[in-house]
C-alpha cells in the first residue's frame, strides 16, 4: 500500500514538474528547407531577452500532436509560407486552428503571415489557395514600390494610436522588409491594424484580430532582427540604420498574443551596457545643464568628435521619443521643448562604446 501511494505521489510531482516545464510559445523550424534562419535565430534572442520560454517544433509534431494542452502559443516565423503549405497536413491545420480557438495565440511574420491567410498573391503567380484561413482574407506581397523580391531595406511603418499594442509606442517605427504582404480582409471580416506601410497607400503591414477564444497577430516587417546591432545573434542586414530597437515594439505585441497586460520593457532593459571609457580612460560624453527647462548640450571629447553618434532618448517608462544621428564635433544640443517635464534617458552608440545618461526635463 505505501508502496502504492509512493507511486501515485511521484506520478503527480513529476506531473507537476513537466507541465511548469512546458514552453509558453512553440516554433516552426523546418531546418531551413522554408524557415528563415537568421530570422528564427533572432527570434529566440528576442523571446529570452523577454523572459518567455519557447520550444522549436517540427511539421510532423505539429501534424501529429494536439498542441492547445502543450502551448501558450505558436509562431510560423519568416521564410516561404509554399514550404509551410506542403509540410502541414489536415491534421496540423486542425491542431492550429484548436490552439488558437481554445484559447491560445498564433504569430505570423512575413511568410508565417502568408501561411495563415485564407489567400495569397504573390508576386506573378496570381492567387492561390492557403488551408489554416485563420486570416479571412488575402495577402499581397512582396511589395515592389518598398524593394522588389529578393531585396530588402528599412521601411517606415506607421503605427495606430487606436491600437493597445503601440499604447507606449511613437507615431512610427522603422523596421525590416524582406518580402512582406499587406493584408486586405473580406467582407464583413474585422480585424485591427497595428500598422501600416508608409510607402504603399497607407495599407495594413501588420494586424492583429480574435480568432475564437484566442489571437492572431500578423506582421509584415521583421521586428525581430536588430539590423545595426548583434544581440539577435544574426549578421543580417547589419549594414542597415534601423534607427532604434524594434524590439520593445514586439514586446508588447507578444503582450497581446498571450493575452496578459500589455507592458513595455523598462529603460534598462532596452538599454544595451557599453563601455563607459574609452580605452586610454578618456570620459565619454558628458551633459549640461542637468537638470535642464528646454535644451541639453552633450559635450564629446576629443577622441570621439567627429564621428557618427546614433541619440536615442527614452521617458521613464520607456518609450522611445525621439532618435538622431548626429556627427559629433565638440557640442551638439537637443531640443526638449515639445516633450513634457520629467525623467528621460538618453543613450548615445558610437562605434567604440555605448553609453547611458539620464536626464531630468524641468518647466
Amino acid at each position: 500500500m505505501l508502496k502504492r501511494i509512493f507511486y501515485s505521489l511521484s506520478l503527480f510531482v513529476l506531473s507537476v514538474v513537466g507541465l511548469s516545464a512546458q514552453a509558453q510559445i512553440a516554433i516552426y523550424n523546418d531546418g531551413g528547407i522554408g524557415v528563415w534562419q537568421d530570422g528564427l535565430t533572432a527570434l529566440e534572442q528576442f523571446l529570452q531577452w523577454k523572459g518567455i520560454s519557447y520550444q522549436e517544433v517540427d511539421a510532423q509534431f505539429i501534424n501529429d500532436n494536439p498542441l492547445s494542452d502543450q502551448f501558450d502559443a505558436i509562431c510560423f516565423p519568416g521564410g516561404y509560407a509554399y514550404y509551410y503549405k506542403l509540410a502541414i497536413n489536415d491534421s496540423g491545420i486542425a491542431h492550429i486552428r484548436e490552439l488558437v480557438a481554445n484559447g491560445g495565440g498564433y504569430l505570423g511574420i512575413c511568410a508565417g503571415a502568408y501561411f495563415a491567410s485564407d489567400s495569397i498573391i504573390w508576386e506573378e503567380d496570381g492567387l492561390l489557395d492557403y488551408p489554416l484561413d485563420l486570416f479571412d482574407g488575402v495577402a499581397i506581397g512582396a511589395i515592389d514600390t518598398i524593394a522588389p523580391w529578393d531585396n530588402y531595406t528599412m521601411t517606415r511603418l506607421n503605427l495606430n494610436p487606436n491600437n493597445p499594442i503601440n499604447q507606449y509606442e511613437p507615431d512610427h517605427q522603422v523596421m525590416l522588409y524582406y518580402g512582406g504582404p499587406y493584408f486586405v480582409g473580406h467582407e464583413n471580416f474585422s480585424f485591427d491594424t497595428i500598422g501600416a506601410w508608409d510607402a504603399y497607400f497607407n495599407l495594413p503591414g501588420a494586424i492583429n484580430f480574435t480568432y475564437g477564444s484566442g489571437r492572431v497577430l500578423l506582421l509584415g516587417p521583421h521586428p525581430e532582427i536588430e539590423e545595426d546591432d548583434d544581440r539577435d545573434s544574426t549578421a543580417f542586414a547589419q549594414e542597415l540604420d534601423d534607427a532604434g530597437s524594434d524590439w520593445p515594439f514586439l514586446w508588447s505585441a507578444i503582450d497581446w498574443l498571450l493575452g496578459q497586460p500589455i507592458t513595455h520593457p523598462a529603460p534598462s532593459a532596452i538599454f544595451q551596457e557599453g563601455k563607459k571609457r574609452l580605452a586610454d580612460g578618456t570620459a565619454l560624453v558628458s551633459c549640461y545643464p542637468n537638470p535642464f527647462n528646454s535644451r541639453v548640450t552633450f559635450r564629446v571629447p576629443p577622441l570621439v568628435a567627429r564621428s557618427l553618434l546614433k541619440v536615442e532618448i527614452f521617458s521613464v517608462s520607456g518609450q522611445r521619443v525621439l532618435t538622431r544621428s548626429v556627427v559629433a564635433s565638440g557640442t551638439f544640443t537637443i531640443d526638449f521643448r515639445e516633450f513634457p517635464a520629467g525623467i528621460y534617458f538618453a543613450q548615445l552608440k558610437g562605434a567604440r562604446f555605448i553609453q547611458r545618461v539620464k536626464l531630468l526635463h524641468v518647466k
